[in-house]
């Protein structure tokens, strides 16, 4: 029986293992499939300078660093490792700070400087308007950044900018280095000594070879064309950052395409916080050379449709409202676009992963109230925008307008104007024009010298208004278009003392220009919102 009893054990091992092999033949493993989750997400914004918040009258303009904030936020959670980086400058809107306005603006790249650290910046890379306040404040900024500031290439007043940084991405050393050209026409901010940039990027690569960080990634301040000629000349970077070396104003940038230069993928996005980079890199053993995951050219022109569809929606929700002015043809055609462009995107195929390797991917996502708000960065701007009220409106309190020059007009209010064009005032009391005063005041702003200029009348003109003094020429009122009218109100029969048609391109002019407006905004367009029964209709 013992005998009997080994004999079946052995016939039923040969039979399971006979089972294993038929089954391994006619079912075999499935090859694995490319990684789900990145390895590391990087982050990006290049030449945010200063963009606390867009302005302007449209809805859901692109920026706001609340709005940011809850983007990196919800993103993060999708990737074993991420950084937020910064490239060019990050915390002026200009490279010089009028007298007036220091304050404010300090306080206002406060408030920048700590939503950044919420939001885990790790480090940047400065441009000029950095130093604009001063190397003093700048290092004081830097600190409440809690972020490395990166100038390799950088001496004297550097504000304590360092080398390189090197961090660790789930048991991968990442080494990030930061060059600058901060030159404002040539010259680099006071006592700042800028030099070498390719020496001081040879040099970072010799440190991360000693500390073993072998995903490198550079963050560049300086004009694209400098940028791509050191990133052609000197190889072995993952992932260079452009951000502009000096920026000027509140003109917006439009987008610069991803591209590839030799092994390393080159990134920058739109100034002023438009939108934020993602850069996901996928390691594959111990290959850091990563390919492309995401066929650059296709999500160009996936981010161009997208870019076209999200303007389009936005116009026929314009259309779509009562007295809009446009004609039902129009509307429809409007439509009949939107169709198009949504089968054209649906349409587009999802980039192949590269079959072995590490490799990247990429995408660019706009920031827009769509973003969401994260509630701590969303408190702390409105915190600035109530101290710089309090402020301003005693700092300005006894500052007045130009006075009128002789033989000339000031400004009187629309109030004044009602006796004798009541029809007219009636009319305006619809429009938003009316209301624009009281947009301000709501949200802390009527004291500020960043908003107040396009919602009162005659800022800063002869007899007009200041930041403080506006009692009768609140809105946008009459004499915007029409021209101050004290002579015109003494003798209402001389029509030359006022405008009485004015250009369409006034408003461009004044008030409704990029980045205030959006891209499609046009004064022909607007004009219709404005005129009434008796008021040009």
């Amino acid at each position: 029986m013992p005998r009997l009893r080994g004999v079946l054990v052995l016939l039923a091992a040969a039979a399971v293992a006979c089972a294993v092999a038929v089954s391994c033949k006619r079912a075999p493993a499935a090859p694995a499939g490319p990684p789900k989750t990145p390895t590391l997400r990087i982050f990006v914004v290049t030449s945010m300078a200063g963009a606390l918040e867009p302005c302007g009258c449209v809805k859901d303009m692109l920026g706001g660093i609340d709005h940011a904030a809850q983007l990196v936020k919800a993103r993060r959670d999708g990737a074993a490792a991420t950084l937020l980086l910064a490239a060019g400058p990050t915390l002026f809107l200009d490279p010089v700070i009028e007298k007036d306005s220091r304050t404010q603006v300090l306080w206002k790249a406060e408030a920048i400087a700590d939503s950044l650290k919420d939001m885990g910046l790790v480090a940047w890379a400065p441009g000029a308007n950095d130093w604009a306040a001063g190397v003093q404040e700048l290092e004081r900024l830097k600190r409440r950044s809690g972020a490395a500031m990166l100038g390799a290439n950088l001496g004297g007043a550097s504000a304590g900018a360092t080398s390189v940084k090197v961090v660790d991405a789930q048991g991968h050393k990442v080494g990030v280095v930061g060059l600058s050209l901060p030159l404002q026409s040539g010259a680099a901010p006071a006592g700042l000594e800028v030099k070498d940039a390719r020496a001081a990027l040879e040099a970072a690569k010799k440190t991360f070879d000693a500390e073993g960080a072998r995903i490198r990634i550079a963050l560049l301040a300086m004009p694209r064309g400098d940028a791509m000629r050191l990133v052609d000349g000197v190889g072995g970077f993952s992932l260079v950052i452009v951000g502009k070396g000096v920026d000027r104003g509140e003109a917006n940038d439009g987008p610069v395409p991803p591209t590839l230069v030799g092994d390393t993928l080159v990134v920058q996005t739109p100034n002023h916080l438009q939108s934020v980079a993602i850069v996901d890199l996928f390691v594959r053993g111990d290959d850091v050379r990563f390919k492309d995951g995401s066929g650059l050219a296709e999500t160009e022109k996936k981010d161009a449709l997208k870019r076209r569809l999200e303007e389009l929606e936005r116009r026929i929700g314009e259309a779509e409202k009562p007295g809009s002015g446009v004609l039902p043809e129009d509307l429809a055609a409007r439509r009949k676009d939107r169709e198009s462009l949504a089968k054209q995107l649906a349409e587009q195929k999802p980039p192949e992963v590269p079959a072995e390797g590490s490799f990247f991917r990429y995408e660019l996502e706009r920031v827009s109230e769509a973003a969401g708000v994260e509630v701590a960065v969303a408190t702390r701007m409105k915190a600035y925008y109530k101290r710089v009220n309090e402020h301003n409106k005693t700092a300005f309190a006894d500052r007045l307008p130009p006075p009128v020059p002789e033989g000339k007009s000031g400004y009187i209010g629309t109030a004044k104007c009602v006796s004798c064009h009541g029809e007219e005032h009636k009319f305006w009391l619809t429009t938003r024009h009316a209301k624009a005063y009281r947009t301000l005041e709501v949200d802390d702003k009527q004291f500020n010298l960043d908003c107040v200029s396009c919602h009162v009348t005659g800022y800063d003109k002869p007899g007009g208004s200041t930041v403080t003094h506006v009692a009768g020429l609140e809105n946008i009122g009459c004499e915007v278009c029409h021209g101050p009218s004290s002579r015109h109100a003494d003798s209402p029969a001389d029509k030359s003392l006022i405008t009485r048609t004015p250009s369409k391109s006034l408003c461009a002019t004044e008030c409704h220009h990029p980045p205030h407006v959006k891209s499609d905004w046009s004064a022909e367009d607007a004009w219709k919102q404005i005129t009434g029964p008796g008021h040009g209709k």
